[in-house]
């Protein structure tokens, strides 16, 4: 957002026709390029399409440069006016929607998410984990985690299975 507010505010000090100096066009062009580099990487990290309300990259395309601006049309200042416009609201919409999902996950234990994939995952491996959980386990019998790691294995259906093949979890 900040990017496509510093746009803005270039853009419209060129529209006031004040004397734009080469380190501000440097600026201006290092802050397209940055907007779109991100909001590319963004949209793919999204897998999200531009959509009819996002002008996002058609109004950095239309002001090639603050020089540039002098020479645009009414009609072309108003089509990136509104451009820019529709694009805010569609990029602060954007942002709001992963505000919201950074805070539904920031109450969602790990553990949750990593528990089903982990019976998912042993019950598809069984065979070529199952000498690793066994060293595991007697590893953790030898070392006395005991209840706790027997309590979780059984969660995940892992010890029952391995009790069918192996003595483990008996102490002498």
């Amino acid at each position: 957002m900040e990017l496509w507010l510093k746009f803005r505010e270039l853009y419209s000090k060129a529209l006031k026709k004040e004397a734009i100096h080469a380190e501000e066009e440097m600026a201006f062009l290092e802050t397209k390029s940055l907007i779109a580099r991100k909001y590319q990487a963004l949209m793919d990290r999204l897998g999200m399409e531009p959509s009819m309300d996002d002008k996002t990259f058609d109004v950095i395309s239309q002001v090639l440069s603050l020089q540039s601006v002098s020479s645009v049309s009414d009609v072309q200042i108003q089509e990136i006016e509104n451009g820019w416009h529709r694009s805010f609201m569609f990029l602060n919409k954007l942002l709001g929607t992963l505000e919201n999902q950074k805070e539904t996950l920031a109450h969602v234990s790990p553990l949750s998410i990593w528990l089903p994939k982990a019976k998912v995952f042993c019950a598809k491996k069984r065979v070529r984990s199952v000498i690793f959980i066994v060293a595991f386990l007697v590893l953790a019998n030898w070392i006395h985690l005991g209840e706790k790691l027997i309590a979780f294995l059984s969660a995940i259906g892992i010890w029952e299975y391995l009790q069918g093949f192996f003595p483990v979890g008996t102490k002498s």
